[in-house]
Protein backbone atom coordinates (compact mmCIF):
# COMPACT_ATOMS: atom_id res chain seq x y z
CA UNK A 1 0.00 0.00 0.00
CA UNK A 2 2.83 2.41 0.79
CA UNK A 3 4.35 1.56 -2.67
CA UNK A 4 1.27 2.83 -4.18
CA UNK A 5 0.91 5.59 -2.28
CA UNK A 6 5.00 6.81 -2.93
CA UNK A 7 4.08 6.06 -6.75
CA UNK A 8 1.02 8.20 -6.65
CA UNK A 9 2.78 10.92 -4.77
CA UNK A 10 5.71 11.07 -7.19
CA UNK A 11 3.61 10.74 -10.37
CA UNK A 12 1.70 14.39 -8.59
CA UNK A 13 4.72 15.78 -8.45
CA UNK A 14 5.95 15.46 -11.89
CA UNK A 15 2.74 16.48 -13.15
CA UNK A 16 3.21 19.52 -11.16
CA UNK A 17 6.71 20.21 -12.63
CA UNK A 18 5.14 19.51 -15.96
CA UNK A 19 2.49 22.13 -15.90
CA UNK A 20 4.77 24.72 -14.19
CA UNK A 21 7.42 24.57 -16.61
CA UNK A 22 5.13 23.81 -19.26
CA UNK A 23 3.40 27.54 -18.13
CA UNK A 24 6.31 29.11 -18.20
CA UNK A 25 7.18 28.19 -21.35
CA UNK A 26 4.56 28.63 -23.61
CA UNK A 27 4.03 32.34 -21.47
CA UNK A 28 6.53 33.92 -23.69
CA UNK A 29 4.67 32.12 -26.57
CA UNK A 30 1.02 33.29 -25.29
CA UNK A 31 2.15 36.82 -25.67
CA UNK A 32 3.40 36.28 -29.52
CA UNK A 33 0.39 34.46 -29.70
CA UNK A 34 -1.64 36.90 -28.34
CA UNK A 35 -0.23 39.58 -30.63
CA UNK A 36 -0.70 37.39 -33.43
CA UNK A 37 -4.42 36.94 -32.81
CA UNK A 38 -4.97 40.03 -32.24
CA UNK A 39 -3.64 40.71 -35.97
CA UNK A 40 -5.43 37.98 -37.30
CA UNK A 41 -8.87 39.02 -35.20
CA UNK A 42 -8.20 42.56 -36.59
CA UNK A 43 -7.72 41.57 -40.13
CA UNK A 44 -10.93 38.87 -40.00
CA UNK A 45 -12.59 42.08 -38.64
CA UNK A 46 -12.10 44.44 -41.55
CA UNK A 47 -12.85 41.23 -43.54
CA UNK A 48 -16.38 41.06 -41.77
CA UNK A 49 -17.03 44.54 -41.95
CA UNK A 50 -16.30 44.48 -45.71
CA UNK A 51 -18.21 41.98 -46.14
CA UNK A 52 -21.21 43.15 -44.08
CA UNK A 53 -21.17 46.32 -46.13
CA UNK A 54 -21.44 43.99 -48.88
CA UNK A 55 -24.18 42.48 -48.24
CA UNK A 56 -26.29 45.30 -46.53
CA UNK A 57 -25.58 46.94 -50.16
CA UNK A 58 -26.80 43.87 -51.80
CA UNK A 59 -29.91 43.54 -49.56
CA UNK A 60 -30.58 47.45 -50.06
CA UNK A 61 -30.37 46.70 -54.30
CA UNK A 62 -32.59 43.84 -53.71
CA UNK A 63 -35.23 45.78 -52.35
CA UNK A 64 -35.17 47.82 -54.53
CA UNK A 65 -34.85 46.08 -57.68
CA UNK A 66 -37.77 43.49 -55.87
CA UNK A 67 -40.25 47.23 -55.76
CA UNK A 68 -38.92 48.11 -59.26
CA UNK A 69 -40.50 44.15 -60.39
CA UNK A 70 -43.36 44.39 -58.79
CA UNK A 71 -44.18 48.46 -59.87
CA UNK A 72 -43.38 46.15 -63.55
CA UNK A 73 -44.93 43.00 -63.12
CA UNK A 74 -41.70 41.41 -63.82
CA UNK A 75 -41.97 37.70 -63.24
CA UNK A 76 -38.22 37.15 -64.52
CA UNK A 77 -36.95 39.52 -62.07
CA UNK A 78 -39.23 38.42 -59.02
CA UNK A 79 -38.44 34.69 -59.71
CA UNK A 80 -35.20 35.01 -59.36
CA UNK A 81 -35.54 37.16 -55.91
CA UNK A 82 -37.90 35.16 -54.56
CA UNK A 83 -36.48 31.61 -52.88
CA UNK A 84 -38.60 28.70 -54.14
CA UNK A 85 -39.63 27.77 -50.62
CA UNK A 86 -41.28 32.11 -50.23
CA UNK A 87 -43.41 32.10 -47.39
CA UNK A 88 -45.63 35.55 -48.36
CA UNK A 89 -48.15 36.75 -45.50
CA UNK A 90 -49.73 39.29 -47.26
CA UNK A 91 -52.08 42.32 -45.75
CA UNK A 92 -55.04 40.22 -45.16
CA UNK A 93 -53.11 37.38 -43.63
CA UNK A 94 -53.63 34.84 -45.98
CA UNK A 95 -50.42 32.65 -46.07
CA UNK A 96 -48.94 32.62 -50.13
CA UNK A 97 -46.68 30.64 -51.59
CA UNK A 98 -43.67 31.35 -54.57
CA UNK A 99 -45.94 29.41 -57.44
CA UNK A 100 -49.41 31.63 -55.79
CA UNK A 101 -47.32 34.69 -56.08
CA UNK A 102 -46.02 34.35 -59.49
CA UNK A 103 -49.83 33.33 -60.36
CA UNK A 104 -51.10 36.46 -59.16
CA UNK A 105 -48.17 38.55 -60.87
CA UNK A 106 -48.28 36.79 -64.52
CA UNK A 107 -52.54 37.36 -64.35
CA UNK A 108 -52.22 40.60 -63.05
CA UNK A 109 -54.36 39.82 -60.02
CA UNK A 110 -51.38 41.24 -58.29
CA UNK A 111 -51.35 44.72 -59.94
CA UNK A 112 -49.13 48.24 -58.54
CA UNK A 113 -49.21 51.41 -59.31
CA UNK A 114 -47.27 53.25 -56.75
CA UNK A 115 -44.89 51.80 -54.10
CA UNK A 116 -43.16 54.18 -51.87
CA UNK A 117 -40.31 52.95 -49.55
CA UNK A 118 -39.17 54.47 -46.50
CA UNK A 119 -37.91 53.86 -42.93
CA UNK A 120 -35.89 50.74 -44.20
CA UNK A 121 -33.63 49.10 -41.74
CA UNK A 122 -31.67 45.62 -42.51
CA UNK A 123 -29.65 43.91 -39.53
CA UNK A 124 -27.72 40.84 -40.02
CA UNK A 125 -27.53 37.28 -38.76
CA UNK A 126 -25.18 34.91 -40.17
CA UNK A 127 -26.32 34.16 -43.39
CA UNK A 128 -29.65 35.71 -42.50
CA UNK A 129 -31.10 38.96 -43.28
CA UNK A 130 -33.91 40.90 -41.98
CA UNK A 131 -35.08 44.54 -43.47
CA UNK A 132 -38.04 46.05 -41.93
CA UNK A 133 -39.66 48.63 -44.13
CA UNK A 134 -42.65 50.91 -44.88
CA UNK A 135 -44.41 51.08 -48.17
CA UNK A 136 -47.14 53.14 -49.03
CA UNK A 137 -48.85 51.37 -52.03
CA UNK A 138 -51.69 51.99 -54.69
CA UNK A 139 -52.87 49.31 -56.10
CA UNK A 140 -54.68 45.50 -55.56
CA UNK A 141 -52.96 41.89 -54.04
CA UNK A 142 -54.45 38.61 -55.29
CA UNK A 143 -56.77 40.28 -56.84
CA UNK A 144 -58.35 42.48 -54.23
CA UNK A 145 -57.91 46.27 -53.73
CA UNK A 146 -54.41 46.78 -51.20
CA UNK A 147 -53.96 50.48 -51.12
CA UNK A 148 -52.59 52.11 -47.86
CA UNK A 149 -49.19 52.30 -46.04
CA UNK A 150 -47.94 49.12 -44.95
CA UNK A 151 -44.94 47.84 -42.37
CA UNK A 152 -43.28 45.04 -44.27
CA UNK A 153 -40.86 42.62 -43.04
CA UNK A 154 -38.71 40.56 -45.41
CA UNK A 155 -36.49 38.01 -44.57
CA UNK A 156 -33.48 37.02 -46.73
CA UNK A 157 -31.42 33.73 -47.11
CA UNK A 158 -28.38 32.30 -48.96
CA UNK A 159 -30.28 29.08 -50.20
CA UNK A 160 -28.07 29.04 -53.51
CA UNK A 161 -24.98 30.88 -52.31
CA UNK A 162 -26.97 33.63 -53.56
CA UNK A 163 -29.40 36.78 -51.63
CA UNK A 164 -32.85 35.30 -51.95
CA UNK A 165 -36.05 36.48 -50.13
CA UNK A 166 -37.31 33.73 -48.04
CA UNK A 167 -40.24 35.38 -45.88
CA UNK A 168 -42.39 38.28 -46.54
CA UNK A 169 -44.83 39.70 -43.63
CA UNK A 170 -46.91 42.32 -44.37
CA UNK A 171 -49.03 44.63 -42.01
CA UNK A 172 -51.34 47.56 -42.82
CA UNK A 173 -50.40 50.74 -40.49
CA UNK A 174 -53.52 51.92 -39.01
CA UNK A 175 -53.90 55.54 -38.48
Amino acid sequence: MLHKIVRLATFAAALTILFVIGDCTSSGNNSNMSTTNTNVNTANANVASSTAKNDEKEITDLLDQYNEALLKGDAAALDRIWADDLSFVNLRGDLLTKKDRMDNIKSGATDLKTAKVSDQHVRFYGDTAIATLVVNIEGQYSGQEGSGSFRVTTVWAKPKGMWQMVAVQMTPIKK
